[in-house]
């Protein structure tokens, strides 16, 4: 799959697509809350989303009308590591999209009704997750493999959000968002032209950059591999194992195939333990290549008390089966077609292909990670992925919900 982009400065990237009149643009901010600590946590997840909703001159409603009338998206999206916020658009109304931006950046107001809103949403998403015990498993389970900020919740809690105030989320914004050590660059995909990929260098070279200063603090945290029980008072249990995995690099798309055999709904997990022996609701695996130190890879399985320890014993046989016997030719012959067939969907998406050089331009992959993505999917081996399970011989984290 041919992809093309240019590079202005380093500091703004384009892959133009003039298949279709619309544009994809993204800033992406190397912050996260890593740099947040316990008693501010949430802080830079009410900052994006609050500073999307209006400004000094719309509120929300205003903004909202505003960005309807002119086909204009904008959203933002905060992570452990790395910030953005997106905005797309028919390439017509370029200019004013690019007044939007400017509104929502250099304009902004953080308006009192709107944090308000924002920490109700989010109290209400922790709340229900807790209602939930798949959902409390996935958005939790990392406290028992990682400790510092990649065990907190990016949306921080009742008492945090609650003391974050109005000037707090200026300064946050002022002092850490807009800081120069912070790296930020731009990715554009979709119907460009140079008149319009001028107006943007003018408008925002100056307040791009590609240094990142803080990479000592992104990589500040440990593995720490222990055992975690929460009690929900639910009747199901959920069960996570969480191993340790490649990171962000060209081998985590190559470890990318072997989850895809874990995860499948045609997998051996599936199969063996819900379909064959009834032993959960739902199984599957999840991989998370985070950007710095040590990946992981969780699998995450649902069922009942009476049988959580059946099905536990049952989940380690499953893993020393593959220690010992390793996964087959089939299996690795329908992962890769299945994570084959959905990059290369993806791929049709500008959201898509912005966020996968985003990724590779923020935290400095290879451009092979996007270029040969395929062929390296396509070129995988049996007993590379053989080689690559030896991961479960690991010691293992456990997160257990009851």
């Amino acid at each position: 799959m041919e992809i093309k982009y240019k590079d202005i400065e380093n500091k703004i990237f384009v892959i133009p697509d003039l298949s279709i009149p619309i544009t994809y643009v993204s800033i992406i901010f190397l912050i996260g809350n890593y740099l947040e600590n316990p008693n501010n946590l949430g802080i830079n997840n009410l900052c994006f989303k609050t500073l999307i909703r209006s400004t000094k001159t719309m509120d929300y409603e205003s903004l909202q009308y505003y960005l309807e009338k002119n086909s204009v998206s904008i959203s933002s999206s905060v992570g452990n590591f790395s910030s953005a916020i997106s905005i797309s658009f028919p390439y017509y109304n370029y200019k004013k999209a690019i007044e939007i931006l400017k509104e929502v950046l250099f304009n902004y107001s953080f308006r009192n009704e709107d944090i308000s809103e924002v920490k109700r949403d989010f109290l209400n998403s922790i709340k229900l997750s807790r209602d939930d015990v798949w959902t409390y498993l996935y958005e939790n389970a990392d406290s028992a493999f990682y400790n510092s900020f990649l065990s907190w919740d990016t949306r921080g809690n009742k008492q945090t959000l609650k003391n974050i105030q109005r000037k707090n989320l200026i300064k946050w914004l002022e002092n850490k968002i807009f800081d120069k050590k912070i790296k930020k660059i731009m990715v554009i995909s979709g119907y460009t032209s140079p008149t319009f990929e001028n107006q943007i260098y003018k408008t925002f070279s100056k307040f791009l950059n590609n240094e990142n200063l803080y990479s000592e603090k992104m990589n500040n945290f440990d593995v720490i591999k222990t055992k975690k029980i929460k009690k929900l008072g639910k009747k199901e249990v959920g069960i996570c194992l969480i191993y340790e995995a490649p990171n962000l690099s060209e081998n985590s798309i190559k470890f990318k195939v072997l989850n895809g055999i874990l995860s499948s709904m045609s997998g051996r997990l599936f199969i063996n333990i819900r379909e064959k022996k009834e032993l959960a609701y739902a199984i599957t695996s999840i991989y998370d290549p985070i950007p710095f130190g040590k990946g992981n890879i969780k699998i995450m399985m649902l069922t009942n008390k009476e049988k959580k320890q059946k099905a536990l014993h049952s989940l380690r046989e499953e893993i020393n089966d593959i220690l010992q016997k390793g996964f087959t030719q089939e299996e690795l012959d329908i992962s890769k077609n299945y994570i084959t067939g959905l990059f290369s969907s993806a791929m049709q998406k500008r959201s898509f292909k912005n966020a996968l050089l985003a990724k590779i331009k923020a935290y400095n992959l290879p451009d092979s990670y996007l270029f040969d993505h395929l062929k390296i999917i396509k070129e995988t081996t049996l007993e590379e992925i053989n080689s690559l399970s030896k991961i479960f011989q690991t010691k293992e984290s456990t997160f257990i919900v009851v």
